[in-house]
């Protein structure tokens, strides 16, 4: 029983701070300037659909 905690106690945080450090590089691989350009341009175009929509209205009238 007093392996099995050892185990958990090492073993848990080691894992926990590799997937904390597998995300942050994750994220920074996927973060280039062409697919941030790409977000950009994608948000502004749909902005742009929203703005000429027909807005829906909730309420008793709506």
């Amino acid at each position: 029983m007093q392996s099995i905690w050892l185990i958990v106690v090492v073993v848990g945080p080691l894992l926990l701070i590799a997937a904390i450090i597998t995300m942050t590089v994750r994220n920074k691989i996927k973060s280039t300037p062409a697919s941030e350009a790409f977000t950009e341009a994608a948000t502004k175009r749909r902005r742009e659909e929203e703005a000429h929509a027909p807005k829906e209205v909730e309420g008793p009238l709506g």
